[in-house]
């Protein structure tokens, strides 16, 4: 896991230094290493890191230099792996895979990639990421400062698409990431007031879903957002 985390900081490290950190979310699991700093050290949260490092471009892309990515990654011996059925292109390392993801908007690509040229990459649309650009926040960590989502959209996000998960471990590993972070953030009233706002903004079908899957899976948590 050590080897993980200093290849994980290492990318976020280049990327910083390129100029591209500050235009681009972290998402996944590896957010838990920055939410609990976040959260001074709080044990509640699992550093629960997985072989992906997932980042989501906002839609539409705001890119403000042209930095070369694949360049970058294959200093560090990522090399890319192109799904020729669909033209996604992802990087993969022994020991993490990188990818880069957008919000799927409107009717879509077609399972068809999104260029990002100003970043010599693409990156593949799905829906209700944009949930997670909507609400970010940054968090300092050295000298670096990292995008990732609030983590209360964090939480709703993984219980709407929870169902969605065709692995069966990783939905497991999802809901149980979810339900441990969203029933800490209760104990928070600020966490509170966010959760309250965030899911009120849900369309009507997004929260149906979140309800759904809270059910049966954190009662916590279902019945704060009833109250609501």
């Amino acid at each position: 896991m050590k080897r993980k985390s200093n290849l994980f900081l290492t990318t976020l490290n280049m990327f910083n230094d390129a100029g591209v950190l500050e235009d681009i979310i972290l998402i996944g699991s590896w957010c838990h290493y920055f939410y609990r700093i976040y959260f001074s050290n709080a044990q509640e949260i699992t550093l629960l890191r997985t072989l992906d490092i997932d980042f989501l471009i906002p839609n539409p892309p705001k890119i403000h230099k042209d930095v070369n990515i694949p360049e970058i990654l294959d200093t560090l011996d990522f090399i890319p792996s192109h799904d020729y059925l669909t033209g996604y292109t992802k990087y993969v390392h022994p020991e993490l895979e990188l990818e880069f993801l957008i919000a799927e908007l409107g009717r879509g690509k077609r399972n068809k990639p999104y260029e990002i040229p100003k970043l010599h990459i693409n990156a593949q649309g799905l829906r209700f990421l944009n949930l997670l650009q909507w609400y970010t926040i940054k968090i300092k960590y050295k000298n670096m400062n990292v995008i990732v989502p609030e983590p209360a959209a964090y939480v709703l996000h993984k219980f709407i698409i929870y169902e969605r998960r065709l692995n069966k471990e990783k939905q497991k590993r999802d809901l149980l990431s979810a339900k441990g972070i969203g029933e800490f953030l209760l104990q928070n009233r600020t966490q509170q007031k966010k959760i309250t706002e965030i899911f009120n903004s849900l369309p009507n079908k997004w929260q149906k879903l979140v309800l759904r899957n809270l059910k049966d899976n954190s009662k916590l948590l279902y019945e704060f957002l009833l109250k609501i």
